[in-house]
C-alpha cells in the first residue's frame, strides 16, 4: 500500500510537469500565431497571406507528434529531466550532509570517498523514483487515469508539484548551507543575508 502512494504521488508530480509544459507551449503558439497573423495582415499581400496561413497549419501537423508523444516526445523528456532535477535535490540534500559530516569528523579529505558519498545517495534514492515512475512505462498507465481527473484534482496536484519541486530547490541550496555550516561549523558560516 506504501509503495502505491508513493508511485501515484511520483506519477502525478511527473504528469503536472508534463501537463504544464505542453500547456505553456500551447500559450506560446498563440502568442506566435497572433504575431504572426497580425505581422500578416499588416505587411503581407493576401496571397502571401494565404501562403503564411498553410505553413503555420503544416507546421503544427508536423509537429504535433515530436511534441506530444508520450513516449519520446519533447514534452515527456523535459517532464523527465525536470522531474530527475527536483526530485534529485532532496537526495543531494542528504549527501551534502553526509559530506558535512565527514569533513567535520575527520581532518584528512579523501576526495574519492566525498565523491562516492555524494553519489551513493543520490543513486540509492533515485532507484525507487525510476522503478515507480519510469519501469515498464508506468507513468503511461497513470496519466490514462490522471487524464480523466476533473479541475479540482488537476489544481490540488498543480499546487503540490509546485511545492514538490519549490522543495527539491530549497532541500538543494539548505544541503549547500548545511554542508558547511556541519563542516566548518555555523558561527564561522557567514551568509549574505545574517546580516553580519
Amino acid at each position: 500500500m506504501r509503495g502505491d502512494r508513493f508511485a501515484y504521488f511520483l506519477n502525478a508530480v511527473h504528469y503536472c510537469i508534463w501537463r504544464g509544459s505542453r500547456r505553456l507551449q500551447l500559450v506560446i503558439d498563440k502568442v506566435i500565431g497572433r504575431f504572426l497573423l497580425f505581422f500578416g495582415v499588416l505587411f503581407l499581400s493576401p496571397k502571401k497571406q494565404e501562403r503564411l496561413d498553410i505553413h503555420i497549419a503544416n507546421r503544427e501537423k508536423e509537429t504535433y507528434g515530436y511534441f506530444n508523444n508520450k513516449k519520446r516526445g519533447f514534452h515527456i523528456l523535459f517532464a523527465n529531466d525536470n522531474f530527475g532535477f527536483f526530485y534529485g535535490g532532496y537526495s543531494i540534500f542528504i549527501s551534502f550532509l553526509l559530506n558535512g559530516i565527514y569533513i567535520r569528523v575527520f581532518e584528512y579529505i579523501n576526495p574519492v570517498l566525498l565523491i562516492v558519498m555524494l553519489v551513493v545517495p543520490i543513486w540509492l534514492c533515485y532507484i525507487p523514483a525510476y522503478r515507480a515512475v519510469f519501469t515498464n512505462d508506468n507513468y503511461l498507465k497513470y496519466y490514462k487515469k490522471f487524464e480523466k481527473m476533473d479541475k479540482s484534482w488537476h489544481r490540488k496536484w498543480v499546487m503540490i508539484t509546485w511545492a514538490f519541486c519549490v522543495g527539491g530547490i530549497l532541500a538543494f541550496f539548505g544541503g549547500i548551507i548545511a554542508l558547511f555550516a556541519i563542516a566548518i561549523g555555523w558561527n564561522n558560516v557567514h551568509l549574505p543575508f545574517s546580516g553580519y
